[in-house]
């Protein structure tokens, strides 16, 4: 058993790491630098999925899903993409400078979000779903952690591995960092449970549900939506982790809420 289990977004597959043990290994000792001693005596595993939703495709064109994927997205933010010519750089672009006037942000961060982020989302919708949930919930059942810590692709992982894991699995708190469970038709309306009456519900073995997301995270909208969603759960202030990329799961780590949460979640008073 370990006290908590982290479980990772986006962007994560290394060449080095050759299997999936040794990918959650280095994982594990990043998290753990992050948290510090914030958290001590921390009983930390990860687990790794990112070798399966990697891609061998060369170059920056969209495929059709990753297309819809990115518009739905742009709808999220208040724009209409469909009167743009294209589905190529140029047609990205704009989404992308919108967004960032809208975020804060700037046009090259929130491009470089986007290409990382939907290729891999769009992966897990069509051909890794299956093989992902199960190497998680084959590592929720080995390691039965009292918390599991999701971000940005991950949580959807876990909403969905935790639905269908075993009743008998006891979460005190599951915590989810940059999450885009709530992006209508993009995510949320692809779920598995399907969301019933416009709602999700709270997987049955997780006592509490905690959300965390930066009030700059393009990738967490519609903002505060999530808690509308998915009745009962707590969504903590939004915070700002770090300016010139709020989606990044070490700095969610590094935050004191996020620690904080962690902790009343390992140790409960």
């Amino acid at each position: 058993m370990s006290s908590v289990l982290g479980i990772h977004g986006v962007r994560n597959y290394k060449a080095a790491d050759t299997t999936p043990a040794i990918g959650s290994k280095r994982l594990r000792t990043d998290w753990l630098e992050a948290l510090g001693s914030s958290v001590s005596g921390l009983e930390l595993e990860t687990v790794y999925f990112a070798d399966l939703l990697r891609s061998e495709r060369q170059g920056d064109q969209l495929d059709d899903v990753e297309v819809v994927l990115i518009e739905q997205w742009a709808r999220a933010w208040g724009l209409d993409p469909s009167g743009v010519q294209g589905r190529a750089t140029g047609w990205l672009r704009w989404i992308c400078g919108e967004v960032a006037q809208r975020s804060g942000q700037r046009p090259a961060v929130v491009e470089k979000t986007v290409r990382m982020f939907f290729p891999e989302v769009a992966r897990y919708f069509t051909t890794g779903r299956e093989a992902v949930r199960e190497r998680v919930r084959d590592a929720l059942v080995r390691h039965r952690p009292k918390v599991v810590v999701a971000h940005s692709l991950g949580s959807v992982v876990a909403y969905e591995a935790l639905h269908g894991t075993a009743e008998d699995l006891e979460v005190r708190l599951l915590l989810t960092l940059g999450s885009p469970l709530a992006l209508p038709h993009a995510v949320f309306h692809r779920l598995d449970p399907a969301p019933r009456d416009g709602k999700g519900t709270k997987p049955a073995c997780v006592r509490r549900w905690v959300n965390v997301a930066d009030v700059g995270d393009f990738v967490a909208v519609p903002k505060g939506m999530l808690a509308q969603r998915f009745p009962g759960i707590d969504e903590l202030p939004e915070i700002s982790i770090a300016p010139t990329w709020p989606h990044g799961v070490l700095d969610y780590l590094r935050h004191r809420s996020v620690s904080e949460a962690i902790a009343a979640g390992v140790r409960p008073r």
